[in-house]
C-alpha cells in the first residue's frame, strides 16, 4: 500500500479547505451542469483521494459507486467487480453473474427509480491505461443520469479526447491549500505555535501529504522546534521518491535540472546536462502533473521545485552546485544576447543566487494572471484594508495595533503615483508604497510619530524614497508573492536611497540578504510594543542589478571556506588575463569575468560588445594601481607590461624593472591578488 493511501482515513477527520470543489462536485452529481463528466488532476500528494472521500460523507452516500484504480486494474472486470460489489451492498442481489451492459442497466434503472443522479467516482485514472480504450465506450452507454467523477494526476488528453467524449467533459486543477488553511489543518492537529504553523506551510506548500506527514512528525518531537535536520531529509526523500516513481533515469536527470532553474525550457536544461535532450525526455518530463507551462516557459511547483533541490544538495552537492554554476552562466548569455532581456530575467537570474530561506520566501508562484495598476481615489479603501488584514494576519498578537495606516490617503493626495496596485481577475491583491522623501511629503510623513527618529535624523537625498505600506492578501500570498517580489524590484531599480521601514520580521534576513543595511538609528517601536526596523538600500555608485547580483554571488559561492573561493577566483582572474588579447573573440572568457564581477560590467550591450568592455574595464583597475603611490605603482606597471602589452619572454619584463626572476614572479602573483582586490571592492565602501 502506498504511502498516500494509508492517510486517506485519518486525514478525513482533520478535512480542511476544498470547499469550492466539493459545492462543484454537488452541483454536478446533482444535474446542475452542463457536463456529464467532471475530471480533477494533480500531483500526487495534492489531496484528490481525500477530496472523492470528503465529497461521498457529505452526499448521499447510497447514490454514489467508487472505482480506485490504486486496486489493480488490468482487465475490464477488475472494474466491474469493484462496482458489483457495492451495487450488492446496497441490496442488489444475484448480480456476479450478470453481464457489463446488465450492470449498466441495473444503474440506469435504480438511478430512474430513484428519481435522481447516480455518481459514478473514478479515482486514479492514470493507473487505468490497460482499459483506457474500453473505458470511454462503456461509460457512453450511460444516460446523462449517470454523473460521471474522475480524479488523476493528469489532464485528459489523446484517446480520451479523440473518443468524443471532449463536449462531455469539464476538467478542473486542484490547487494547493492556502496558508490560511494549512494553520486551520495544524490548530486542528494540535500544533498551535504560530511559529509551528509558519514552517509547516513553508515547508509544504500547501501539498497535503507533505502537509500531514510533517505535521506527524512535528507531533512527534517539540512541535516549538523546526523538523530535526535527519527528519527532514528522510521526508524529503520519501515525497520525492513518491512524487517520481516511475520516471526513467533520465527523465529524472533532466528533473534534476529543471529544478535549478526558477523558469525552464529545453535550451536551459540542456546547457546545464551538457548534452541534447531527446524531445520524448522533454515531453515525459513536461507532462508530469506538478510541471506547469507559462507564459516564458516551464516552471516546477514551488514545493516540488524546493525538496528537488534540498534532496540534490544533500546528496549530490557537487553536481548542484555544477549545475548552479550552468545555470547562472546561461541565464547570463541569454541576458547578453539581448540587454533589453535584462530586467525580464531578474528573477531567473537571483533565484539561482540567494540562499534557501531568500528562495522560498520570495520566489514563489509566477508572474502571469496579474496586472499592476497605478492607484486610483476609489481604490484607497481596498488598499489601507488590505494594508490593516495582512499585518493583522502577520502579527496577530497585536491586533488593534495601527502600522501607520491613517498616513495612505494623506500621501496619495500629495502625489497620487505613490501607490502600485497589483490585480488578479479585477480585484486589488497586493499593494505597496514608493514614498518620495521631498519636502512636502516630508511634510505629512512628521505626523507619525513612528517615523520621527527617521527624519530627525536623515540628511536630505536626491531621488530618494520610503518603501512601505506593503499588503497582500493573505489567502494569496504564496501565489502571488514573485509577482509582488518583482514589481518591487522593477520600481526600486530607478531609484538611488530607499529606505524600508517594516514590522513584518520574516522579511529582515530578506532584505539583508538583498544588499539592504541596517539603519537602526530609524527603528521604532508602536506603543504595543510591535517593533520597526529601518533598513538603507543606497544606490547613488552603483545600479541596483549589478549590487545584489555582485552581493549575491559571493554569498551563493559559500561563506564557509572564503579562502578556497577567494583563491579560485583569483585564478580565473589569471586565466582572464592571459588571454587579454583573445577577449574581442573569446566570449567565454569575457562572460567568466561578468561572473566574477557582474557589478563592473552594465549589462546595456550586446555579447559581441562584451569583449571589448572587459578590456577597458581591466586597463582601468590596472591604471588604478599603477597610479597607488603605497604601491609606488609595481603592480600596476608588472600588469599592463606582462598582460596588456603582452612582452615577452617575461624575463624582459623582469629586467625592466630589474628584478630576478624568482621575485618577479612573486610580485606578479602579488599584482594579480592587488588587482582582484580592487576589482572585487564594494564600490559603497
Amino acid at each position: 500500500m502506498q504511502l498516500s493511501e494509508k492517510l486517506y482515513g485519518a486525514e478525513r477527520n482533520f478535512f480542511v479547505g476544498r470547499r469550492k470543489e466539493i459545492e462543484m462536485f454537488k452541483r454536478h452529481a446533482a444535474g446542475n451542469s452542463d457536463w456529464q463528466w467532471l475530471h480533477i488532476y494533480g500531483p500526487s500528494g495534492i489531496g484528490k483521494s481525500t477530496l472523492l472521500q470528503q465529497f461521498m460523507s457529505e452526499f448521499e452516500a447510497a447514490h454514489i459507486y467508487i472505482i480506485d484504480g490504486s486496486k489493480t486494474i488490468r482487465v475490464k472486470e477488475d472494474v466491474l467487480v469493484q462496482l458489483t460489489v457495492q451495487l450488492q451492498g446496497s441490496c442488489e442481489l444475484n448480480l456476479s453473474e450478470l453481464s457489463q451492459e446488465e450492470i449498466v442497466k441495473r444503474l440506469i434503472v435504480r438511478s430512474q427509480q430513484k428519481s435522481c443522479n447516480i455518481v459514478l467516482l473514478l479515482d486514479a485514472l492514470e493507473k487505468w491505461h490497460s482499459v483506457e480504450e474500453w473505458l470511454p465506450n462503456w461509460l457512453g452507454q450511460f444516460e446523462d443520469t449517470v454523473r460521471i467523477i474522475t480524479a488523476g494526476r493528469f489532464p485528459l488528453t489523446g484517446g480520451w479526447l479523440r473518443s468524443g467524449w471532449v463536449s462531455l467533459i469539464d476538467t478542473l486543477e486542484l490547487p494547493s491549500l492556502t496558508q490560511m488553511e494549512v494553520n486551520r489543518y495544524a490548530q486542528k492537529r494540535g500544533l498551535i505555535s504560530s511559529d509551528t504553523n509558519s514552517l509547516l506551510f513553508q515547508f509544504s506548500r500547501g501539498i497535503p501529504l507533505a502537509m500531514t506527514i510533517a505535521a506527524e512528525m512535528m507531533l512527534k518531537g517539540n512541535q516549538n522546534k523546526p523538523l530535526a535536520k535527519a527528519e527532514r531529509n528522510q521526508l524529503i526523500a520519501v515525497l520525492m521518491e513518491e512524487l517520481l516513481d516511475g520516471l526513467p533515469s533520465l527523465v529524472r536527470r533532466i528533473f534534476e535540472a529543471a529544478s535549478v532553474f526558477w523558469r525552464f525550457n529545453e535550451e536551459r536544461l540542456a546547457s546545464i546536462i551538457n548534452e541534447e535532450i531527446d524531445q520524448e525526455s522533454f515531453r515525459k518530463l513536461t507532462s508530469m502533473p506538478f510541471v506547469n507551462l507559462k507564459e516564458d516557459g516551464w516552471m516546477l511547483h514551488d514545493a516540488v521545485r524546493s525538496w528537488s533541490l534540498e534532496d540534490m544538495m544533500l546528496r549530490k552537492p557537487q553536481t548542484y552546485e555544477q549545475m548552479r554554476r550552468n545555470a547562472l552562466k546561461q541565464i547570463r548569455k541569454e541576458e547578453l544576447s539581448n540587454p533589453l532581456y535584462r530586467q525580464k530575467l531578474n528573477l531567473d537570474k537571483l533565484s539561482l543566487h540567494e540562499n534557501p530561506f531568500v528562495r522560498n520566501l520570495c520566489f514563489s508562484g509566477n508572474l502571469d494572471d496579474f496586472e499592476v495598476r497605478d492607484c486610483r481615489e476609489c481604490d484607497l479603501h481596498t488598499i489601507v484594508s488590505l494594508f490593516k488584514r495582512y499585518h493583522q494576519y502577520k502579527l496577530p498578537s497585536s491586533p488593534q495595533d495601527f502600522h501607520m495606516e491613517h498616513l495612505i490617503r494623506p500621501i496619495w493626495e500629495v502625489d497620487p503615483t505613490t501607490f502600485i496596485t497589483i490585480w488578479k481577475e479585477n480585484e486589488i491583491v497586493a499593494a505597496f508604497g514608493k514614498v518620495p522623501l521631498n519636502t512636502e511629503m516630508l511634510h505629512v510623513l512628521a505626523s507619525e510619530r513612528l517615523l520621527h527618529p527617521f527624519i530627525k535624523s536623515w540628511k536630505q537625498t536626491s531621488n530618494a524614497y520610503l518603501l512601505s505600506f506593503i499588503g497582500i492578501e493573505p489567502e494569496l500570498e504564496e501565489e502571488i508573492r514573485s509577482c509582488v517580489t518583482n514589481t518591487i524590484i522593477n520600481h526600486t531599480a530607478k531609484s538611488e536611497w530607499i529606505l524600508d521601514f517594516t514590522c513584518i520580521n520574516e522579511w529582515f534576513p530578506v532584505l539583508e540578504w538583498c544588499g539592504f543595511e541596517r539603519a537602526s538609528w530609524a527603528d521604532a517601536t508602536t506603543d504595543s510594543g510591535t517593533e520597526f526596523r529601518a533598513f538603507i538600500l543606497d544606490l547613488t555608485k552603483e545600479d541596483y542589478f549589478s549590487k545584489l547580483d555582485r552581493l549575491l554571488s559571493k554569498r551563493s559561492i559559500g561563506e564557509s571556506a572564503p579562502e578556497h573561493n577567494t583563491a579560485y577566483n583569483i585564478q580565473l582572474l589569471k586565466a582572464i588575463l592571459k588571454g587579454y588579447s583573445n577577449l574581442l573573440r573569446n566570449h567565454e572568457l569575457a562572460e567568466t569575468y561578468t561572473c566574477l564581477f557582474p557589478h563592473r560590467i552594465v549589462m546595456d550591450h550586446s555579447i559581441i560588445e562584451l569583449g571589448n568592455l572587459v578590456q577597458k574595464d581591466l586597463i582601468a583597475a590596472i591604471n588604478f594601481l599603477s597610479d597607488n603611490e603605497e604601491l609606488d605603482g609595481l603592480s600596476g606597471k608588472l600588469l599592463k607590461c606582462t598582460y596588456i602589452q603582452g612582452v615577452r619572454p617575461q624575463q624582459l619584463v623582469a629586467e625592466r624593472f630589474s628584478l630576478s626572476m624568482a621575485t618577479y614572479y612573486r610580485y606578479l602573483n602579488k599584482a594579480i591578488d592587488d588587482l582582484y582586490q580592487v576589482l572585487d571592492k564594494d564600490l559603497n565602501q
